[in-house]
């Protein structure tokens, strides 16, 4: 794969399909696999795939860094891809990402879709957050502490037909575990991130994704989301599924992107 950097932050990155290129930005604790049922349904676009700082391929930071810095690793990946604009997802904190993208460089971005993300955390989900990171601190069996984060971020629906430690233990035995300094320093940029004063400066036409069962970002959060952007944004609910439809739900979500995006192929 090739790779660019920023920061003196090695970033791995894959380009694959033909169309209006779309960048890809992962979550916290996210690598390219997590697109991999939804890649093949975006069929008709040029996917730009990138592993954060600190996750997967990329390397690792040497110190703290903020989600701004972070959206300056996607353009980075732009830059080397040769891609002037492209329609931008990211899911999460990948959402956050996104944001940042958008408003620093607005001449970057085609359209946005933020997935199940935020403008501002909130008391409930900082708290969550604080959860993790005790979690990533205190337990050891990294099969236990991805069951705990694992628990929260797949909805209902997916796990009363997936067995969750055997979800988890795929995701181990597939190499899609993260260093644990590496996972708190991208929790605490995800928790300092805040747009919520700045979306006024997001001039993209934006999509706002939510879910019906996420247990994390609320549909609340998106509204929120949703109503801080000045032109308005499209808000779209993806049911029966938790925080992440690309893998509980990649049918729907794919559907969701593709109308908003227009079907840039087959």
């Amino acid at each position: 794969m090739p790779t660019t950097s920023n920061d003196d932050i090695v970033l791995d990155y894959q380009v694959s399909g033909e169309g209006p290129p779309v960048l890809l930005i992962s979550g916290l604790s996210a690598q390219r696999p997590f697109w991999g049922l939804t890649r093949p349904l975006l069929s008709g676009f040029t996917l730009v795939e990138f592993d954060n700082r600190d996750i997967g391929k990329s390397g690792q930071a040497r110190g703290p860094y903020t989600v701004a810095d972070m959206a300056r690793d996607a353009l980075a990946v732009l830059d080397a891809a040769g891609i002037g604009k492209a329609h931008v997802v990211g899911h999460s904190m990948g959402g956050a990402i996104a944001q940042e993208l958008a408003i620093a460089a607005p001449g970057r971005v085609d359209r946005l879709v933020l997935a199940n993300s935020f403008a501002r955390q909130n008391l409930y989900t900082r708290g969550i957050m604080r959860l993790f990171a005790d979690l990533r601190r205190h337990v050891a069996d990294e099969l236990v502490f991805g069951a705990g984060l694992t628990s929260f971020v797949l909805g209902e629906e997916f796990l009363r037909r997936n067995d969750l430690y055997a979800v988890v233990q795929a995701s181990l035995d597939a190499g899609l575990d993260q260093p644990k300094a590496a996972f708190l320093r991208q929790l605490e940029a995800c928790v300092a991130s805040d747009t919520l004063d700045r979306l006024h400066d997001i001039k993209a036409p934006t999509l706002v994704v939510y879910s019906d069962g996420d247990r994390l970002f609320s549909p609340a959060m998106a509204r929120e989301l949703a109503s801080g952007i000045p032109a308005g944004a499209d808000l779209d609910e993806i049911v029966d599924s938790g925080h992440c439809p690309m893998v509980e739900q990649p049918q729907a979500f794919a559907q969701v992107v593709r109308r908003f995006l227009g079907a840039g192929g087959r």
